[in-house]
């Protein structure tokens, strides 16, 4: 099969990205024939040396500009298109921005190209926090308190509003952005006033939650295999401090790095919440491609926190416990979205046009009769 990986992007993420991608392609070799797509504010390219690292510093890289269309991707030769590779099915690795919020999906569905994640309007509600935190809601499922504000108040009266409301301590973050980009844990009243300062450099919308003090962060994730949804095992992420940044999360070495505890070291009981409330996320959302949701756990109650509908890695290593190596679960993913693209389609054959087409004729010898 030829598989075309979709990654990079225009959001802050667009590196993280790059890295999925290349975990990606280095599992598939061997099993299919790949094609990377490789997306910037350009737009989309196919790099020669696609999981050489190197290959995406500098301006010199070696890539060659492709475009979509139809089902097809095409490079411009003498200023005319030509066909470059049609792939049977898009593995998408893009993480935030117009690749996870619905706009590059809602592209590969009016082209009729299978792809392996959350359609257009799951996409869209997993990459809003305040739209996530609704659905959650809808779900049952335990949150922590919290608003959304906008444009239409300072951050002074803001941060006044937030403590008055919620309470302290605060979490402040951007309502569609993720790897903890522009996110800020605050005391005080004019910590939170700040941390709103900051967050609106990434978003015109923000989220402000309850932080949670004594706490344990469990991930969990889910994907359709041969027609079954499968839940993975849960993990504890063992960070040394309250809020990890994005600086913690990728920049500080393998040795640094938090640690990872998978299977979780938790009661089976709240395993198994984690594991009905992941899969009740994942139906409400589709069904499709692979989710991770993030959790924590508070003097034993749980509570959802946010949704990755393109996670990390894919999230591979939470279905390791599993028996499922990455390349299982790409597999997993491109077969789901390669039957479910074949699934025919509503229609509705309506005698419309022609009855308007008439009653327009009649008109016109209406009105000729009478000028």
């Amino acid at each position: 099969m030829l598989v075309a990986v979709l990654y990079g992007g225009d959001s802050c993420e667009k590196e993280v990205s790059v890295i999925t991608g290349m975990q990606v392609m280095n599992a598939l070799k061997g099993r299919h024939k790949i094609v990377p797509v490789y997306m910037t504010d350009e737009g989309f390219f196919s790099p020669k040396d696609a999981c050489s690292v190197s290959t995406y510093l500098g301006s010199k890289a070696r890539r060659r500009k492709v475009y979509w269309a139809g089902r097809g991707l095409y490079r411009k030769v003498c200023g005319m298109l030509v066909p470059y590779a049609r792939p049977d099915c898009v593995l998408v690795c893009t993480h935030g921005g117009s690749g996870e919020n619905g706009e590059v999906q809602g592209m590969l569905s009016v082209s009729g190209l299978p792809y392996t994640c959350a359609d257009v309007e799951g996409s869209a509600v997993g990459m809003d926090k305040e739209l996530t935190k609704r659905l959650f809601e809808t779900l049952g499922l335990n949150v922590a308190r919290w608003k959304r504000y906008g444009r239409d108040l300072s951050n002074a009266e803001v941060a006044v509003d937030a403590v008055a409301s919620i309470g302290l301590p605060l979490c402040v973050k951007p309502c569609r952005q993720g790897s903890s980009i522009g996110v800020t844990v605050c005391g005080g009243e004019a910590e939170v006033q700040e941390a709103v300062e900051a967050a609106r450099c990434f978003d015109d919308k923000i989220l402000i939650e309850r932080a949670f003090t004594k706490f344990s962060e469990i991930n969990c994730a889910c994907l359709t295999k041969d027609g079954e949804v499968v839940v993975s095992e849960t993990e504890r992420v063992v960070p040394w401090r309250e809020m990890l940044s994005y600086e913690d999360k990728y920049l500080r070495g393998a040795k640094n790095a938090p640690g990872r505890e998978c299977p979780a070291d938790i009661p089976e009981e709240t395993a198994a919440e984690i594991k009905a409330a992941t899969e009740a996320v994942y139906r409400a959302l589709g069904g499709r491609g692979v989710i991770r949701v993030d959790y924590f756990v508070e003097s034993g109650k749980v509570f959802a926190g946010e949704v990755n509908t393109v996670p990390g890695s894919l999230a591979a290593y939470l279905f390791k416990p599993l028996g499922m190596s990455a390349a299982d679960v790409a597999d997993a993913l491109i077969a789901q979205a390669v039957d479910q693209n074949g699934v025919k389609k509503y229609e509705f054959d309506s005698p419309l046009l022609f009855r308007y087409l008439n009653a327009s004729s009649n008109a016109c010898k209406i009105a000729g009769k009478i000028i």
